[in-house]
């Protein structure tokens, strides 16, 4: 069993940002292979990221702002220069819930900033999946009967974006589960991470297969309401 100081808390907001250099991207990845808890945490992480960039409103930076942020930013690094750093606080025991404060303090701040730079775009649920669309493959989402309810890009390199036709309903979430083909835990589903959006990104390095089910908010342990699996590219 992993225990709460193994977990890489401070590390699953920048995994979520795609800022993680690619050892430490590595580390977290294997540990959410066998952790439901930073699986959920990372993707309550993911939901803020795109719930609260899509919510941003769209209007126009007033006329100078770019040249004001900039010279505050000049202001706060020279002032900085002259700061000692606090002392590190002693680290917790237990999963705190920093981290999803942290992700959503910085998309309000990288929202805000890169409306006002003409040459970044917002970064939205959208945009996400457009880039998600460049050197993956594009799998199907559908139930036992065919009928699709989604869609996923798989990529070589172990990750896999759900992109679900709608939000989940009040009080549910989407949940994804991995499985293996064969192997001592063949046909035992594995849960990869849940939603309360349309979005979920998950590690599938492992599985045979993909598959999301329907469950009341906080997830199951095994699937309750399944929607369907989707056989994965052999790696």
């Amino acid at each position: 069993m992993t225990r709460p100081d193994d977990h890489p808390t401070e590390l699953l907001p920048d995994s979520v940002l795609g800022t993680l250099d690619p050892a430490q991207q590595g580390r977290v990845d294997t540990h959410l292979l066998s952790c439901a808890v930073c699986r959920a945490e990372v993707a309550r992480l993911q939901d803020a990221l795109f719930s609260l960039a899509d919510d941003l409103p769209d209007t126009p930076a007033p006329e100078g702002s770019w040249e004001k942020i900039q010279a505050r930013r000049s202001a706060a690094s020279a002032q900085k220069s002259f700061t000692q750093a606090p002392p590190p606080s002693a680290p917790s025991k237990r999963l705190p819930v920093w981290p999803l404060a942290a992700a959503i303090a910085l998309i309000v701040a990288l929202g805000g900033y890169l409306r006002l730079s003409p040459a970044q775009p917002v970064v939205t649920a959208q945009n996400s999946v457009q880039s998600w669309q460049h050197g993956a493959r594009r799998l199907t989402l559908a139930s036992k009967a065919g009928e699709p309810y989604g869609f996923m890009y798989v990529r070589p390199d172990g990750r896999a974006l759900l992109v679900l036709n709608k939000k989940a309903a009040p009080g549910q979430v989407y949940q994804a589960w991995g499985r293996q083909a064969s192997g001592p835990r063949a046909g035992v589903p594995i849960s990869l991470g849940l939603t309360d959006g349309t979005v979920l990104e998950v590690s599938w390095r492992g599985y045979d297969s993909v598959g999301v089910s329907v469950e009341p908010t906080g997830g199951s342990p095994a699937p309750t309401h399944p929607l369907g699996r989707t056989k994965l590219p052999e790696s």
